[in-house]
């Protein structure tokens, strides 16, 4: 039977209704639901893509580090007969590089650079002159001289502002990663595959794609979003509760959008008669703050609003089932996955348990909220114990799960006995800072994400 993983980044459980949210932000997954099983407490084992994808990818707990080392899901069934193909668009993880090991990869945002690898001087030119018109901007902005930035501004977008040129837009959007996998399903020919599609919507910059939010009075406006965006990066205490909403809004707006591209997609599915075949699972690399702890995005301690994820999964052929509620990890993907496909795990060491099988989970993160600060997160149905060398935080999940409350100083021995539960190698692991760009393509996707200007790698 083939496989389908759905992956979403940044994607957040507790803003789907299917989760217990007021807004219906992805009716799509309703045909998942109603076929599968939803598994109520999920979470990754890393609060950003560059922890949580390798990890999830192995079944292992991994950051920085040279993936080739290990069996990922698509070396392993690529070596037992499974095509392996994966589309996304490229976000500073290093998809392109073949670290993954899938027979093949489409990685729509490089392949939009080479597509205009030959652009004009003139488009070239005009590129150039748009990052030194950021640079200025962000200048005036910052030493709050707002009258000058609003007289050059104007003229500017008069004479620049409908350019026909390639402006960076930060990913490719989900129709495009939808129309792409629409296409492979029409040519495919393989009767077993495993196919990885990772959508960007709902990550920042917001609503950069959707001309028609739900959740929103017009579309965004490219540079009042960017603006907003880096001012919620670098100083989040000057962020207000009504532009906290509107970023809200935008996220929430750009998940209904993803839904629609994902509905076209089960379409299709259906159209080549090979839904009841097909094994489904939908998930998220990791989840976005939207300042319940000071910050926002994805760059703080593995509190829940970063780690706990969706995970919906319809099988083939199978009746669904009542919900899980027991805690489940991302590292349980690889043997599921290789359960489907009757591929024997017992020479891999995977972490990670097929998600029908046992009990609930003590789900260990890693994180890196700080420039070389290594922290390790483990989270049981009860409490949440976060460790670095400096900091040690502990959380009563049944009577504080927004995790506001630090109550290790009356709590030793359960801090204690949960540090015991994770293994020792976690606790010295390297950490690294961000890796420059290491090609042009590789630093125009970075910089529309807004990783260089936060110095983050995510």
């Amino acid at each position: 039977m083939p496989t389908v993983l759905l992956t979403v980044d940044s994607l957040r459980a507790d803003h789907l209704k299917q989760y217990g949210y007021e807004r219906d932000t992805m009716p799509v997954l309703d045909r998942l639901t109603a076929e599968g099983t939803t598994f109520e407490n999920a979470f990754s084992n890393g609060p950003y893509t560059r922890i949580s994808i390798p990890s999830f990818h192995t079944s292992r707990y991994l950051s920085y580090g040279d993936l080739g080392a290990f069996p990922t899901i698509a070396s392993v069934l690529s070596s037992a007969g499974v095509q392996t193909t994966a589309i996304g668009t490229q976000t500073g993880i290093d998809m392109v590089q073949g670290e993954f090991r899938f027979d093949e990869m489409v990685d729509l945002g490089r392949d939009d650079f080479e597509d205009g690898a030959e652009r004009s001087t003139a488009q070239k030119a005009l590129l150039q002159l748009d990052s030194v018109a950021a640079d200025v901007s962000d200048w005036l902005q910052h030493h709050r001289l707002t009258k000058v930035y609003d007289f050059l501004q104007r003229p500017y977008n008069a004479m620049f502002g409908d350019a026909d040129t390639v402006r960076l837009r930060g990913y490719n959007s989900a129709e495009e990663v939808t129309d792409r996998a629409i296409s492979w399903i029409q040519d495919n020919e393989h009767e077993e595959f495993f196919l990885w599609l990772h959508y960007m919507e709902a990550h920042r910059p917001y609503g950069i794609h959707d001309t028609d939010p739900a959740y929103c009075d017009e579309p965004a406006d490219d540079e009042e979003i960017r603006r907003l965006m880096k001012t919620a990066g670098q100083t989040p205490e000057a962020i207000s509760e009504a532009e906290t909403s509107r970023m809200i809004d935008r996220y929430d707006s750009d998940l209904r959008y993803c839904s629609r591209h994902i509905s076209r997609l089960f379409d299709s599915f259906e159209q080549a008669d090979i839904w009841d075949d097909l094994n489904i699972l939908f998930s998220s690399d990791h989840g976005e703050e939207f300042g319940e702890h000071g910050l926002f995005f994805h760059r703080n301690f593995p509190y829940d609003e970063l780690t706990h994820v969706p995970l919906i999964l319809k099988p083939a052929r199978t009746p669904p089932t009542d919900t899980i509620v027991e805690q489940r990890e991302l590292l349980d993907l690889v043997p599921t996955i290789c359960s489907f496909h009757d591929v024997d795990t017992d020479d891999y060491s995977f972490l990670g348990t097929p998600l029908y099988e046992g009990d609930g989970r003590d789900v260990i993160s890693l994180g890196q909220p700080g420039m070389d600060v290594p922290a390790v997160t483990i989270r049981t149905g009860d409490w949440k114990y976060i460790h670095t060398e400096s900091d040690k935080q502990l959380y009563d999940l049944t009577s504080d799960p927004g995790e506001q409350t630090n109550v290790i100083d009356s709590n030793q021995r359960v801090a204690a006995r949960l540090q015991r539960k994770i293994p020792q190698r976690l606790f010295g692991r390297d950490t690294k800072t961000p890796r420059p760009p290491k090609d042009q393509p590789d630093k125009e996707q970075l910089e529309a994400l807004g990783y260089l200007e936060l110095r983050e790698d995510e």
